[in-house]
């Protein structure tokens, strides 16, 4: 009978070993939080960069990232200029380093009235084609720069189906329009762009691995003002723990165990 204990033992190792381990993810939760109060008074003419650094998230799987613009508001109301709307890009760096850095440069010259025509993302569409902030050596980001549009507010006026008013690259990566969001007016709002496109979150992952840093790019087709703008990146943990051995394997440990005892029994006969 303690042969069969041993070989018990034995088994029931080895069963767990052919089990393996198994990975699982925690709850998500704010693996990267920054805040900025350097663009507090973003103009139509201009497009700016924040430069983010000194990211720690090995281990984490990122899951969404937000962006959130606390008590923003336009200079001039709604109804005296109805297409305003924020861009936001999402940059593998700018050429302004350092964490927190704000840059920005002139991107539209138009001191006029201001219409559809005059709101397009800078960072990807414009007079100078895709980067229009690039002049020189003096640009916002470097030419061939990797970025991924990240999202912008929502104005009907400038969206899909707006006749004239249907502006280029509006709404390029589903899921990626902020809410509470155009067209803005005086009157302060909180308002974020909460992404969880698998595109624009992979793009990120990457642009964090390459160089450890990132760059919020901000073309602001509008005279805005705010607060505070803070952006956070969610992740879950990638855990690894021991796995339970599957039936399959428990059922031939009790295989191997029941015909040890047969022959054990059939040696003491």
């Amino acid at each position: 009978m303690k042969g069969v204990k041993r070989l018990a033992a034995t088994l029931c190792v080895a069963g767990l070993g052919l089990a393996g381990a198994a990975s699982k993810a925690s709850a998500a939760s704010v693996i990267y939080n920054a805040q900025t109060t350097g663009l507090t008074n973003m103009t139509h003419q201009n497009a700016y960069t924040w430069q983010l650094e000194g990211f720690n998230i090995s281990g984490y799987t990122i899951t969404s990232a937000v962006l959130t613009f606390n008590n923003f508001y336009n200079y001039a109301s709604a109804t005296s200029d109805p297409y305003n709307i924020m861009w936001v890009d999402l940059l593998d760096t700018s050429t302004h380093t350092g964490n927190g850095t704000i840059a920005s440069m002139t991107d539209d010259t138009n001191s006029g009235t201001l219409g559809a025509n005059d709101v397009l993302d800078g960072f990807r569409f414009g007079p100078q084609g895709t980067n229009v902030s690039v002049v020189g050596t003096n640009g916002l980001v470097k030419q061939n720069t990797s970025q991924t549009y990240f999202g912008s507010s929502a104005n009907p006026k400038d969206g899909p189906g707006a006749g004239n008013a249907n502006v280029q690259g509006y709404n390029a990566a589903p899921g990626t329009l902020g809410n509470n969001g155009g067209a803005f007016g005086t009157t302060p709002v909180t308002w974020s762009i909460t992404v969880t496109n698998s595109t624009v979150l992979t793009a990120l992952a990457n642009y964090i691995a390459n160089g450890n840093n990132i760059a919020l790019g901000l073309d602001s087709d509008c005279h805005f003002g705010d607060s505070s703008i803070q952006f956070q990146i969610y992740g879950s943990q990638n855990v690894t723990q021991a796995a339970v051995p599957e039936p399959g394997t428990m059922l031939l440990v009790g295989s191997g165990l029941f015909a040890a005892y047969r022959r054990r029994r059939k040696l003491s006969a």
